[in-house]
C-alpha cells in the first residue's frame, strides 16, 4: 500500500526512541462524547442521546463472560428459528441426531428458566427501549469514546445498525473496544494516577442510525491547538480522492479554526469528520484523545507527536494504489473470530472442510 507522506529522510543509525505524548486526565474526559456534544450537536451530523450515569449493574454486565441476552424484544431476528432449505441444510456431511435435539432443548429450557439480565437494571433497560423509539427505531450505540465497531461481526447486518436493546446489548458485550472504554480508557495518561477520576461517570450514548460513504469520513490529528494531519479513515484506494483533496483539506481547515478551535478545552486532540458530496458542509462525528491508544491510521503516533506544523496547513495523507491485500483483510478482524476462520471464509470450499473438521471433533469429544 503506498501512500503520499514527506520526503525522505537521513536516518540514524543511533537506537531510535518514541517521543513523549503528554495527556492528562482531564483531556481523556473532555472528548467523553457529553462533554463536545452540548457544544457542537448543531454541527453533528444525526441526533444523539445519552444515558447517564450508566447503572454499576450495566457495566458489571457488559463485562460479565455470559452473553445471555433478553428475549422481550418481539421480532428480533436474533432469536427467529432458521428455516432448512438447499441454502443453509448441510446434509451431504452432517446428519441431526435426536440426542442432540434433546440436548438442545434442555439447554432452551435451563436458559428460559433463567431470570432475564437486565432484572438488574430495569429502569435502564427500559431507558433503552424508549430512546431507541424516540431515534426512529434505527440507532448506532457507544460509550463515552468507543464504538463497538469491532464487533459488527456478529450482527446479522454486518453493522452497527440495532433495532431493539437485545441486539444493542450483544453488540456491546461483543466488543473489546467497549471493554477498553470501562476499564482502560485513562491509561495513557501521562501525570498522576491513571485511575477513573472522581465524580466521573460512564454513559451510553445512542446515535439515530444513517448510512454514510466510508470514503468521506476522515480523521484529524490536532497537537498544541494546530491542525497538523488529516488521514481517511477508510483505508482502500479511491480514485476520486486527488481531484479533491485540496478542497477536502481546505474545508476542514476551515472548520477546525471556526469552530473546534474557540471551543474545544484540550489542546492536542483528534477529531473525526464526514463531509457528503458535494462537499459543502463539515459534520463532527466523534473526538478521541491525541494518545497512542487512539488508531493513528496512516500516520504513526511517534511522526505525529514530532512532525513539525507546516504554515501551509495539516498534512494529508491517502492511500495511493489499490491494494488488493487490503480486501482480504476487513478492518477490525483482529478483534473477531480466529484466523482459521478467517481464511477459510474467502474459501468456500475451505469453510466447508473446516466446519467438517469441527464436527468430526464435537462428536470425538462427545464420544470419549
Amino acid at each position: 500500500m503506498l501512500v503520499e507522506g514527506p520526503e525522505k529522510k537521513t536516518v540514524s543509525s543511533a537506537v531510535a526512541t518514541f517521543a513523549d505524548i503528554s495527556v492528562s486526565a482531564q483531556d481523556v474526559v473532555n472528548c467523553s462524547y457529553s462533554q463536545w456534544y452540548n457544544k457542537f450537536s448543531s454541527y453533528t451530523y444525526t441526533k444523539a442521546e445519552i444515558l447517564r450515569p450508566v447503572p454499576i449493574e450495566f457495566i458489571n454486565y457488559l463485562l460479565s463472560d455470559d452473553i445471555i441476552l433478553p428475549k422481550d424484544e418481539q421480532g428480533s431476528s436474533l432469536f427467529q428459528k432458521v428455516e432448512l432449505n438447499s441454502d443453509n441444510e448441510y446434509s451431504d456431511w452432517e446428519e441431526e441426531e435426536d440426542d442432540d435435539a434433546d440436548a438442545d432443548a434442555d439447554e432452551d429450557k435451563d436458559l428460559s428458566n433463567k431470570a432475564s439480565p437486565t432484572s438488574t437494571f430495569p429502569s435502564f433497560h427500559q431507558k433503552i427501549k424508549d430512546a431507541i423509539q424516540r431515534l426512529g427505531g434505527k440507532v448506532a450505540p457507544k460509550l463515552n469514546w468507543t464504538s463497538p465497531q469491532d464487533a459488527t461481526w456478529m450482527m446479522m447486518n454486518n453493522t452497527m445498525e440495532c433495532h431493539n436493546a437485545t441486539e444493542l446489548y450483544l453488540l456491546l458485550k461483543s466488543s473489546d473496544y467497549i471493554n477498553h472504554d470501562i476499564g482502560h480508557a485513562f491509561e495513557c495518561v501521562t501525570e498522576g494516577p491513571q485511575n477513573v477520576p472522581e465524580g466521573f461517570e460512564y454513559e451510553l450514548v445512542l446515535r439515530k442510525w444513517f448510512d454514510i460513504n466510508p470514503s468521506m469520513e476522515f480523521r484529524c490529528f490536532v497537537r498544541d491547538r494546530q491542525l497538523i494531519a488529516i488521514s481517511p479513515r477508510d483505508l482502500n484506494y479511491y480514485t476520486f480522492m486527488k481531484d479533491f483533496e485540496n478542497e477536502i483539506v481546505d474545508k476542514i481547515d476551515l472548520f477546525f479554526d471556526s469552530v473546534l478551535l474557540p471551543k474545544f478545552d484540550s489542546n492536542s486532540f483528534a477529531f473525526d469528520v464526514y463531509i457528503p458530496k458535494p462537499l459543502t458542509t463539515v459534520y463532527l462525528v466523534d473526538v478521541n484523545p491525541f494518545a497512542r491508544q487512539t488508531d493513528s491510521l496512516l500516520f504513526s503516533w511517534n511522526e505525529l507527536a514530532t512532525m513539525k506544523s507546516d504554515d501551509d496547513g495539516p498534512l494529508f495523507r491517502k492511500v495511493e494504489q489499490a491494494n488488493s491485500g487490503r480486501f482480504a483483510s476487513r478492518a477490525h478482524s483482529q478483534n473477531q473470530v480466529p484466523k482459521e476462520i478467517v481464511d477459510a471464509s474467502l474459501d468456500t470450499e475451505a469453510l466447508v472442510e473446516l466446519a467438517q473438521g469441527w464436527d468430526k471433533m464435537m462428536k470425538k469429544e462427545d464420544g470419549d
